[in-house]
């Protein structure tokens, strides 16, 4: 027994089926491409990035195997130039070639003028010396005649005398050998054993040409000033 069908309903609308188009299908075809281009381009620039990064640490850390890097083409500060080094010391005389020869240590110039302990009175000045002496004070100046006897004598020891002929006294002394200044120069002591005169004094002899000296005489008197004489002596005995 069949169930009776009921009427169609008058007021329904009818049902379309969906059509399906061929835009559909293109416009996510478009899209996938789309993705697959942006996921290109990343790759790409991602993988740039990296290389960009190791250049920078290569450059920061130094020279590379193929080349050197621009900071190492800069000059180096820190060696000393080649002409402000010292040339080496030439090879000794007699010495083999392409050896290096040590040079000798270099030794203090000697004074001009060395004062001698060790020795006695040199031969030059031993004999009778005499000549006229200028003596200058604040109140006049004096001339008498000065006569130096010398014999030979050791340091500190009394090599010979000296006297002084003046107008209102004449003064004897002794003299003994003080220093030695080389072989042309000797200071003496002096010490005056009568006539008025200063009791001691200096007197220095220095050889000049000729068989001649220079006597410089110096002491400090009675009022404490200074007193100074000078004479050119020559060798009379």
């Amino acid at each position: 027994m069949t169930r009776p069908q009921s009427p169609p309903d008058p007021y329904g609308r009818p049902q379309r089926p969906v059509p399906h188009t061929s835009g559909d299908s293109n416009r996510g075809a478009l899209v996938v491409a789309l993705i697959g281009a942006a996921a290109t381009i990343v790759a790409a620039l991602i993988g740039l990035f990296v290389q960009l990064s190791g250049d920078v640490e290569q450059r920061a850390s130094g020279p590379s195997v193929g080349g050197a890097s621009p900071a190492s083409e800069a000059p180096d500060t820190s060696v000393v130039p080649r002409s402000s080094v010292p040339p080496s010391a030439p090879a000794a005389p007699g010495g083999s070639e392409g050896t290096d020869a040590t040079p000798a240590p270099s030794t203090p110039a000697a004074a001009t003028t060395t004062v001698v302990t060790t020795v006695g009175l040199p031969d030059a000045f031993r004999g009778r010396w005499q000549g006229y002496a200028e003596e200058v004070d604040a109140t006049r100046t004096d001339h008498y005649r000065v006569t130096v006897e010398l014999e030979q004598g050791a340091l500190r020891e009394q090599v010979g005398s000296v006297h002084y002929a003046m107008e209102d006294s004449d003064c004897y002394g002794t003299v003994s050998l003080t220093a030695v200044g080389g072989m042309d120069q000797v200071i003496l002591g002096e010490s005056i054993q009568s006539g008025n005169c200063v009791t001691n004094g200096r007197i220095t002899l220095t050889l000049r040409p000729g068989d001649t000296v220079d006597f410089a005489y110096e002491t400090i008197k009675r009022d404490g000033t200074r007193q100074s004489v000078k004479a050119g002596l020559e060798r009379v005995a």
